[in-house]
């Protein structure tokens, strides 16, 4: 069995490489229409794939109060078509939540997850392995880059991923090119002095970036503009979308309630779900609880970290507060600027 340790220190020093096919969503967007109905119901703006292929936006649904239905990666690839990545088990809820404003237009969202592998190479020597398939300088990718990546005769699609490991790409493919992609791949990283990583220390890894997910930190009770990520995902100059008047007032009278964080422990280990409270606020009207646990991983190089929601006026880095359990225990913590340094 691999030392947890060892690989973790592998894929941060040189590059990982995990599977996670079976850690997202994916669905094909079909029609003339399809990126024009995007555009009218998430919260970015989705012009730029009508425009040019090759390019990505990662954009929001949202619901009436202005609430997470899903976060997605919207990619167009070089020939032109149209893929969402989207939460873990999301796709049925998706399709039927973009089907209730499909009127006329010609749009159809179809599962893809069966269909289309997905794999996470991360780490600072991500980039020179995609290179040597790809013949383009990756250094200075943006968010929204998309490459096809070449391998013999067979092809896939490269994306830009959250900076999990402080570099990270999706590379995406057809599940009957998946093993030539993935053995290649993983020929590439071992020689690298890389590692091939579980869902175990990925977790750990988008912890410490402080990427969020579904259920966890992408749910109804929360919305956009309590992520890091709506500088990103969020335009406030396009048109109307599902929820754009409440994003937009929060955002014009600066009344985002809660924002995530991250934390850290030094004694002990919480669950998901416990409480965050501070112990000034005791006594007091608004009652001593700011927030709630999110996510929890043990980090071989920071310790028990985690994520939570806490009220905004609270979360300011180096800041302790008490994360309090069902069962009455109560452990210190300190609100820490995300990402994590690994």
């Amino acid at each position: 069995m691999p030392d947890v340790k060892n690989v973790y220190f592998r894929v941060r020093k040189n590059v990982g490489l995990f599977d996670a096919t079976n850690s997202y969503g994916r669905l094909f967007a079909k029609g003339n229409d399809a990126i024009d109905l995007l555009h009218r119901m998430s919260t970015n703006e989705m012009k730029p794939l009508e425009e040019a292929k090759s390019q990505a936006v990662l954009t929001a649904l949202l619901n009436e109060k202005g609430r997470f239905i899903d976060v997605l990666k919207v990619v167009r690839d070089c020939n032109g078509h149209v893929m969402l990545i989207a939460s873990k088990g999301s796709e049925e809820s998706i399709i039927r939540w973009l089907d209730k404003f499909t009127i006329m237009e010609d749009a159809r969202f179809v599962p893809a997850t069966e269909t289309i592998a997905q794999f996470l190479i991360c780490g600072p020597k991500a980039n020179s392995i995609l290179s040597k398939y790809t013949e383009q300088d990756l250094s200075g990718s943006l968010r929204a880059s998309v490459f096809d990546l070449q391998m013999d005769a067979t092809t896939a699609t490269i994306v830009k991923a959250p900076s999990i490991a402080g570099n990270a790409w999706f590379v995406l493919t057809v599940t009957e090119s998946a093993a030539v992609i993935w053995n290649q791949l993983q020929k590439e990283v071992l020689a690298s002095e890389g590692a091939i990583f579980d869902s175990e220390l990925f977790e750990v890894l988008r912890i410490e970036n402080g990427t969020p997910i579904a259920p966890n930190e992408i749910n109804d009770k929360h919305n956009p503009l309590e992520l890091a990520l709506a500088s990103e995902s969020v335009s406030f100059t396009k048109g109307c979308y599902i929820g754009q008047e409440v994003i937009a007032r929060l955002d014009a009278q600066n009344k985002v309630q809660r924002t995530l964080v991250g934390l850290k422990f030094a004694d002990g280990e919480p669950s998901i779900g416990d409480r965050i409270s501070d112990e000034s606020l005791i006594g007091t009207p608004l009652g001593d609880e700011i927030g709630d646990v999110t996510s929890i991983a043990d980090s071989p190089a920071n310790g028990i970290i985690g994520l939570g929601y806490v009220r905004a006026k609270y979360a300011n880095p180096g800041h302790v507060v008490s994360v309090k359990s069902i069962g009455g225990k109560v452990l210190p913590a300190t609100i820490v600027t995300l990402p994590f340094h690994g």
